[in-house]
This record gives C-alpha cells, sequence and structure tokens, in this order.
C-alpha cells in the first residue's frame, strides 16, 4: 500500500467516525427534549462497545480467511502488528459503527439503555460482519456471485434498518403514537440540530463512499462527484414532494430526503455515470417518502427517524439501481446481474429482519427491552441516566403548578442562567397571583357577609337562612319560631330610628348568644326575626322560646328601658309541606299571641 492510498484511507476514515456526530445531532434534534440525553449517550456507547466487539471479533468473521463462503476463521483482536490492516480495520470499524447507529434512531425514546448495549455487542460482534462476509469478502458466498454493493448501502445500512424494523415491531410503538386510527406527530427538540446533523454527515459521506475505492486515484472525483449530485437530488425530490403532498417544507422530510440521496448512491458511486447518479438520488427519496408513509399509516410502525426508510428501502432501491444502469460483470447478462442485486437485498433483508426478532424476542422474555411507561412518560434522560435539563424541569414545573393551580409554590431558580431568570419571573407572577388571590379571598368573604348577612344585626338574613336550611335541615326535622318586637313602631316614633337600630341589634346580640349552636337565627325584615330549631317536637320547641322571651324581657337595653317580644311557632305536620306552610302557621300563632296581650309565646 502506497503512502498516499494509507493517507487517503486514513483521512477518510477519520470523516467516517464523523458520521457519529452527525447520526448524534440528527437523533438528538429529532427526538423530544426529555430523551435527548438518553439517544446521545446511545450513540456514544455504540461507538464503544461497536469498535470493541468489531476488533474482538466483527472484524475476523467479515475479513478473516473465508470458511464455506459463510464466515472469516481468524484475524480476531488483531494486534496492530500489520501496519496496513490497522488502516482498514480503522476504516471498517467506523462502518460498523454506522450500521448499529441506524438501529438506535428506529429504537428511539423506549428501549431500555442497557438492552440497547446489548443490541450493539451481538450485531457488531456477529449479524453485520456475517453478511459483510458474504458480500465484501473476497471468498464470500454472495461476492461469488458477482452482488455489488461498493460502499455499502445494502451491507451497512440496509442491514441496520432491518435489524432497526424488528426491533421496532417487537417493542411496539411510543405511548400515544397511534390513537383513534390517527399518527400522533410528535415534535423533535431542536430543529437546527437536524440540519446541522445532515451537514455533517453530507461532508462525511465523502470519505463513505470515496473513501471505499481504498485507493486514491482520479476515479475518486467520479465518485465523489456521484455521491454531491445523488444527494442533492434528494433534497430537490424532497422539495417536490412537498409541493405535491405537503402545504410547506418540513425540516425532516428534506433533510431525510438528502440522506436517503446519499444511502441510495453508496452501493453504485463507483460505476454508475453522474446522470444515473442523479436518478437514483431523485427516486431513493420518493421510495424514502412513500415506505415512510406505508409503516406509519398501514403498518402502525413507529420508526422516529424514518431510519427503516431511508436506510432500509432506499438502500436497496439504491442496490437494486446498480443491476439496473451499471455495466454487468464479465460473462453475466443484464437479467443473470439485476437477478443476483435483488438475491442480495433480499438476503440482507431475510438474515438482518429474522435475527433482529430472535435478538429482540429474547431481550424481551429477559425484560431487558421496553421501559416501564411512567419512566416511558417521564422522560428517559431521568429514568435511565438521572440526568435532567434546566429547561425542561423548569418547563414541568410550569405545567403542575397550572394544572393544580397551587400558587403556593414556587419554581426553583438557577442562578446566573437564563432558564433561572424565566423562573425567577415566573415566581414574581406567583407573588403577584397569590397578592390577588388573598385580595379576592377578602373580597369573597366581604361579598358573602353582604349576600347572606343583615348589615345592621350581623345576624342571617333571608338568603343566609335559606343557604343555611338546605346544608343543615334538609330533611324537614326541625321547627320554626317567628320573633316579633312588639310596639317597635311606639319606640321608633318615641325614641327615634337611631334608637329603634340599637334595640334590633341588642336583641339579636341577646338572642343570638342564647340559642343552642345546631339552632338558626335570622333577621327576617323590619322587627321580625325567625329561629329555627333542631327538634320537631313542638313542646320543646315552646319552652325554648319562653325561655328567650323572658331573657328580652329581663335584658337591660341600653336606650330603651323594656323591650318584650312576642313569638308564633309552629313545625312540619305533614312531609309534602314547605316551609312557606310552616311559616305562614308560626305567622298565624304569632297574631294570636298578639292579640292574647303581648310578650306571650303561642304554637300553632
Amino acid at each position: 500500500m502506497s503512502d498516499i492510498n494509507l493517507l487517503w484511507i486514513l483521512i477518510s476514515s477519520f470523516l467516517v467516525f464523523l458520521m457519529q456526530f452527525g447520526f448524534s445531532l440528527i437523533e438528538t434534534g429529532t427526538v423530544r427534549t426529555k430523551n435527548t440525553i438518553n439517544v446521545a449517550m446511545k450513540n456514544l456507547i455504540d461507538t464503544v462497545f461497536c469498535i470493541l466487539f468489531f476488533w474482538l471479533i466483527g472484524f475476523g468473521l467479515m475479513f478473516g480467511s473465508d470458511k464455506f463462503g459463510l464466515f472469516g476463521v481468524d484475524s480476531f483482536l488483531i494486534d496492530g502488528s500489520d501496519l496496513e490492516e490497522n488502516a482498514i480495520f480503522l476504516f471498517q470499524s467506523m462502518f460498523a459503527a454506522t450500521s448499529i447507529t441506524i438501529i438506535s434512531g428506529a429504537v428511539a425514546e423506549r428501549i431500555k439503555f442497557n438492552g440497547y448495549v446489548v443490541v450493539a455487542i451481538i450485531v457488531t460482534a456477529l449479524i453485520y460482519p456475517i453478511f459483510g462476509h458474504w458480500a465484501w469478502n473476497e471468498n464470500g458466498w454472495l461476492n461469488q456471485l458477482g452482488f455489488v454493493d461498493f460502499a455499502g448501502s445494502t451491507v451497512v445500512h440496509s442491514i441496520g434498518a432491518w435489524i432497526g424494523l424488528a426491533g421496532t415491531i417487537i417493542l411496539g410503538p411510543r405511548l400515544g403514537k397511534f390513537k383513534n386510527g390517527e399518527v400522533k406527530y410528535f415534535a423533535p427538540s431542536n430543529h437546527n440540530f437536524i440540519v446541522f446533523g445532515v451537514f455533517m454527515l453530507f461532508f462525511a459521506w465523502f470519505g463513505f463512499n470515496a473513501g471505499s475505492l481504498l485507493r486514491f486515484d482520479i476515479q475518486v472525483t467520479s465518485i465523489l462527484m456521484n455521491t454531491l449530485i445523488a444527494a442533492v437530488m434528494g433534497g430537490a425530490s424532497a422539495w417536490f414532494i412537498s409541493l405535491l403532498f405537503k402545504r410547506r417544507l418540513e425540516v425532516e422530510l428534506l433533510s431525510f430526503g438528502i440522506i436517503a440521496g446519499l444511502v441510495g448512491i453508496t452501493a453504485g458511486c463507483n460505476s454508475l455515470t453522474l446522470y444515473q447518479s442523479a436518478f437514483v438520488g431523485f427516486v431513493s427519496t420518493i421510495v424514502m417518502f412513500l415506505s415512510d408513509q406505508f409503516l406509519a399509516k398501514k403498518m402502525k410502525i413507529d420508526d422516529p427517524l424514518s431510519a427503516i426508510s431511508v436506510h432500509g428501502f432506499a438502500g436497496t432501491w439504491g442496490t437494486i439501481a446498480v443491476g439496473i444502469f451499471a455495466k454487468p460483470l464479465e460473462g453475466m447478462t443484464r437479467m443473470d446481474f439485476l437477478s443476483i442485486q435483488i438475491l442480495g437485498t433480499l438476503c440482507a433483508f431475510g438474515f438482518a429482519f429474522l435475527s433482529g426478532l430472535i435478538l429482540f424476542l429474547i431481550l424481551y422474555k429477559l425484560n431487558l427491552l421496553r421501559v416501564k411507561k411512567r419512566y416511558e412518560v417521564l422522560g428517559l434522560n431521568r429514568s435511565e441516566h438521572n440526568a435532567r435539563l434546566p429547561w425542561v424541569e423548569t418547563i414541568e414545573s410550569i405545567i403542575g403548578i397550572m394544572k393544580t393551580g397551587n400558587v403556593q409554590k414556587k419554581v426553583y431558580e438557577e442562578r446566573d442562567t437564563e432558564v433561572g431568570v424565566v423562573a425567577r419571573f415566573f415566581n414574581i407572577l406567583l407573588d403577584n397571583l397569590r397578592a390577588q388571590n388573598t385580595k379576592l379571598s377578602k373580597s369573597n368573604k366581604t361579598l358573602h357577609q353582604k349576600a347572606y348577612f343583615d348589615t345592621l344585626t350581623k345576624a342571617l338574613n333571608r338568603g343566609g337562612l335559606f343557604e343555611e336550611l338546605n346544608k343543615k335541615f334538609s330533611n324537614k326535622r326541625y321547627s320554626l319560631a317567628i320573633i316579633d318586637i312588639d310596639k317597635f313602631k311606639t319606640i321608633n316614633d318615641t325614641y327615634g330610628h337611631d334608637i329603634g337600630d340599637i334595640v334590633l341589634k341588642e336583641l339579636s346580640n341577646l338572642i343570638s348568644g342564647k340559642i343552642r349552636s345546631d339552632d338558626l337565627f335570622a333577621r327576617w325584615g323590619g322587627e321580625e326575626f325567625v329561629l329555627i330549631l333542631k327538634t320537631r317536637d313542638l313542646t320543646i320547641a315552646q319552652s325554648i322560646c319562653e325561655k328567650l322571651r323572658i331573657e328580652v324581657e329581663n335584658y337591660g337595653f341600653s336606650k330603651v328601658k323594656r323591650v318584650t317580644v312576642s313569638i308564633g311557632v309552629s313545625n312540619f305536620k305533614l312531609q309534602k309541606q314547605s316551609f312557606n306552610d310552616i311559616f305562614k302557621n308560626a305567622d298565624k300563632a304569632l297574631y294570636d299571641a298578639k292579640n292574647s296581650g303581648r310578650n306571650r309565646v303561642h304554637v300553632f
């Protein structure tokens, strides 16, 4: 290997490694805020275990000496002494990491973190390298047949997507994704991150495709041009789709359209013409869009990042397109070539999907697959990593206060941060609400006092009496007494209305202090008062009223020497009688007491 070729492979390896960063940005931006840390951690941890287990097992299975055209039997745990092999390992380990990251997007927002680690290990150590051996090892059975996938539309992208498809089926959709036959849209946490991630992938893909040549010569320019044009045609296709099917161009559609164009051209970027590459990129986005709609709306498969459509279906199309447009291998007809390409994509689907089903079913049986519902609702940032985002915490606190209406709480204020400023001003708002609440409570008390209490005597008024009657005596188990001040007109005429008001207040205070706690006392109007006694026995009621009459007669009023009252008492004789019926009866008894000489208690 010449120095320039070695340098090109190393530079390409570094570029492909940046794809992990690009995928992290896209995935973090696409999921909801409560899961952003979790998906970022998944992208980091799968890089760790992917490279580790690809070094331990995967690289040997994929590129070791062939056995039966199925797997390699050496080059496990390489020691780094073969300097050229080191370069190949660096480059290929980045491809392995890309494949597992695709799965991360498909199963996002509901898979257990440690369960995902197991998936990353098994895929990198076994599933990906075994199919990679079939297609890319010079003695692999698919390679021997003439299957062509230059940089991995199927080997890398579709394999990851079909495993992800198995995962989404076993995991099931996110909570609330499909409701009443509708597909609910979960808004991304950060659209800018999605766009930034696509720029990063776009840049890194030049190393992904052109680096797969494993040498630096003039053909690199053709690969780079094909990659570039296919990507922009994928983006243009997304724009046309938005004109036909959408009211406006969505961030996700344009972003994923560009990636679909890149995935589609990856298989044939070294063998297609520029015009063919443009066509492949354009159609890749259409394939991505239609398959994504089918999976979500018809199959009810929840793929948060459309990874299955972008990498699986677009990758399959790109691989088959090689059989349609590229020059067949020597001694092979067009139909032979196309058949082999289709066979390769079908084998990739069957092997990856079935392996994925087995893997995810085992994880399901071991309870290592899906997080609990309450953790999914809470968010995997907290449930899986105990990581909190200040903005999310503050918003959740605000929502909690708004839902409960408990303005006595406060939102935590993080000092010297933007979110802390928001929390501080919200707390100021809460302080103002509490102050207004206090004023409102006082105002309500005042209104209640005016609505249900007599302003002069402070006793219940008619409205207050009926309110309390409905609360305490709805069963009609009471007696009613009407208390009337004798010769009250004479008091007003002799002493004046001001003195009359004093008499009314003193009488009200006197009787209110003498009645039982279960009884009700109210001013009915003028010099008349009503007493509700918690007893249906008229003998007891008459006795109580007689004691009150004597108390009034013997009381020393401040402005008038002597005041007496006449009282009429009645109760319910029949269940069908109403308050008005017994009030009329008590009024008749009062009339009799007045006619009998006043200062008496009469019962009806």
